[in-house]
């Protein structure tokens, strides 16, 4: 139990340890906050023994085993007729509020003791466990965190973690890239790509730079095309359908653009729509005239 150890005994800790003095903050965070809702409801706690052994990498292999075994979700018995039912094999997975490993009722622990994921800080992100896990990427919006069969793969499962295994997850997670960190360094090499058949090919530059087809004439007013992009002057390019080549090139001035203090959407507005006409109307190509002599 790390909840009320001092911290001269976590500093002690993590250095028989290969747990930083931050993660064993955390998890004493967390075990705190569980002990806090212990008075009113039932929570569960991991049973996690860090590894003491000298070597750090051997001592990250064994804690990522242990974790693994920790977190991999309850099964029903093998006598339990249930289990042979179709969705009946594991014990705990009902849904996104139930704690595939314990059974713990995450709805009813929140409701009682807070936000408990809020409280278990990442010390290199600065961001919560409820951040990491429980907030879409993108749209930000809070989604359920689902566990999955083997811990890091699998299918996903309809439950969850408590808060003590989603931050041993998090650890896990952690302990895993630092693996294939130090895995790629070594085997990253000139040397160990050869032994596996993997070899180099000098390419010069010259061949893969993207050609310039702009004309030598042209090259003078690239500082004016520069200055139109610095202030957002819309640059319209007419490609010719048939030949893939910039036919022409236009630059609009409107006045409604330096009136409306540097205001270009009405600009690119009629560009768009002029650049949708010019699509459904193509330039015709130049074609040689015919002066009927033979």
């Amino acid at each position: 139990m790390l909840g009320n150890t001092p911290q001269n005994d976590l500093l002690r800790l993590a250095a028989q340890t290969q747990m930083s003095l931050a993660q064993m903050q955390q998890q004493a965070t967390a075990q705190a906050a569980m002990n806090n809702a212990s008075e009113h409801i039932e929570v569960p706690q991991v049973n996690f023994y860090p590894s003491q052994h000298p070597n750090p990498k051997k001592a990250r292999k064994k804690d990522i085993k242990q974790a693994y075994k920790l977190l991999k979700p309850t099964k029903r018995s093998i006598f339990s007729p249930r289990r042979w039912l179709f969705g009946g094999k594991y014990r705990y997975n009902t849904n996104t509020m139930r704690c595939v490993i314990d059974g713990a009722d995450i709805e009813h622990l929140l409701r009682h003791a807070g936000n408990i994921y809020e409280q278990v800080i990442d010390e290199e992100t600065g961001k919560s466990l409820w951040e990491l896990y429980f907030k879409n990427p993108v749209t930000g919006e809070v989604e359920a965190f689902v566990a999955r069969e083997n811990v890091t793969s699998g299918r996903k499962m309809r439950g969850t973690y408590c808060p003590e295994h989603l931050h041993l997850y998090h650890l896990l997670c952690k302990w895993e890239k630092e693996e294939e960190k130090e895995q790629e360094a070594e085997t990253g090499t000139l040397k160990a790509k050869l032994k596996k058949g993997v070899s180099t090919v000098a390419v010069p530059l010259s061949s893969i730079k993207k050609k310039d087809n702009t004309p030598p004439i042209l090259a003078k007013y690239e500082p004016f095309f520069q200055m139109l992009k610095q202030d957002n002057i819309p640059i319209t390019h007419l490609t010719n359908t048939a030949t893939g080549v910039n036919d022409l090139v236009m630059v609009v001035f409107d006045m409604r653009q330096f009136q409306a203090g540097n205001n270009a959407r009405l600009l690119f507005d009629a560009l768009a729509m002029h650049q949708i006409q010019q699509q459904s109307a193509p330039l015709p190509l130049p074609t040689e005239s015919n002066d009927g002599s033979a």
